[in-house]
């Protein structure tokens, strides 16, 4: 068997690293400055990735953002609590101003 020089390099390189790096945040991990592992910005972006998942206009994709941070089930609302709160959210400065109430969406 044959292994390409860089190959191997970069393999052992890369495994230096990573002990390294791990050894770093074990001895930073109580640093109050240090962010937990199940930080808001990563339940946020996975909330993001979701609500894009709902079909419909980039309002109703806010919509279902909104409500997943209030801890609301989108999906369980009727029609007609979702129209109210559609044109709740309209009038809120975070999508009005958003770049999201400008575009058009399926």
């Amino acid at each position: 068997m044959q292994v390409q020089e860089e190959d191997y390099f970069c393999q052992v390189t890369h495994r230096t690293w990573d002990t390294i790096l791990h050894a770093i945040r074990e001895a930073h991990k109580d640093d109050t400055d240090s962010a937990p592992d199940g930080s808001n910005g990563m339940k946020l972006i996975k909330d993001a990735k979701r609500a894009l998942a709902v079909p419909g206009s980039y309002l109703d994709v806010f919509t279902a953002l909104m409500c997943t941070q209030l801890q609301i089930r989108y999906e369980k609302l009727s029609e007609q609590e979702r129209t109210v709160l559609k044109n709740v959210m309209k009038k809120t400065p975070a999508y009005r101003d958003s770049p999201l109430s400008r575009m058009k969406r399926r």
